[in-house]
């Protein structure tokens, strides 16, 4: 569906205030990663919005948000209010400071509370029946031992298994999903790490696959890796917004990753800063 005029617009005017926002960011904080931590706009189209302070970027944002109300798409309308939302906290946490349960509720848009014991009673009575279907003896700590005993990846041995696994999962997207807008070879290279704070994560920008060797990896982990870090995951889900932006049917908002919320895909999460990946 192409999106309307008013919409493509305030996808331009939304991409110079998070340009902004990181930019001042940058500067105050010395954080050199940032808050777009993924930049498309490789020509350099859009410049960031010229802030002096946080209570600039504020007066912006909440403009922004009172603006996204009257998009004629409902799902932008939600989208860019979740946008601005997450970031009009982000501008709170940076300036005067913000709870962590506010952090999680704010940034993330889902409830700050623990999982309930009847929802955790629910899955381990679940995994409980599918592993003594598949023949594990003993309590549930027993079963999942050697479930991941079983299938277990060694370190030296996951460059190479998940490289295999990022191969057959861009065949698989070509062949049962879309068409992928790039040759096989722009595709991620895998980089073992390790005494890192995150299991795995998308270096988009270096097509690379950063991948933690120091937790228990096993071959079904992998496979769920190779799609959500790769295809069609996130490196699909770049190269689409790259394209249709290019081809004038995506917002220029597509073009940035920002790290610290959302419900949507734009905003990654974040750890290193005091926040949740």
């Amino acid at each position: 569906m192409q999106l309307s005029s008013e919409t493509l617009r305030f996808g331009r005017d939304l991409t110079t205030a998070l340009l902004g926002v990181d930019a001042f960011y940058r500067r105050e904080s010395g954080d050199e990663d940032g808050l777009v931590v993924v930049n498309l706009d490789e020509a350099g189209r859009f410049r960031p919005d010229p802030f002096d302070s946080y209570e600039d970027a504020r007066r912006l944002f909440a403009d922004l948000r009172a603006r996204a109300v009257s998009l004629p798409e409902p799902d932008r309308r939600t989208y860019y209010d979740q946008v601005c939302h997450s970031t009009l906290a982000f501008i709170t946490w940076r300036s005067s400071g913000l709870p962590f349960r506010a952090q999680l509720a704010d940034f993330l848009h889902v409830t700050p509370a623990p999982a309930s014991d009847a929802e955790l009673g629910q899955l381990k009575a679940e995994m409980r029946t599918l592993l003594t279907r598949l023949g594990y003896p003993g309590d549930l700590a027993a079963q999942c031992a050697a479930w991941e005993e079983r299938h277990r990846v060694p370190a030296a041995d996951v460059p190479g298994v998940l490289t295999a696994l990022m191969s057959e999962a861009w065949d698989r997207t070509e062949k049962r999903l879309l068409p992928i807008p790039a040759p096989k070879s722009d595709g991620m290279k895998i980089v073992a790490v390790s005494g890192v704070a995150f299991n795995a994560r998308c270096n988009f920008l270096h097509r690379q696959v950063e991948i933690n060797t120091d937790p228990i990896l096993t071959k079904p982990g992998l496979k769920h890796l190779a799609v959500h870090e790769g295809y069609p995951g996130h490196y699909v889900q770049f190269k689409l917004r790259h394209q249709g932006y290019l081809d004038g049917t995506a917002p220029a908002d597509g073009l940035l990753s920002v790290v610290n919320t959302a419900s949507s895909s734009v905003f990654e999460g974040i750890a290193d800063h005091g926040m949740v990946m």
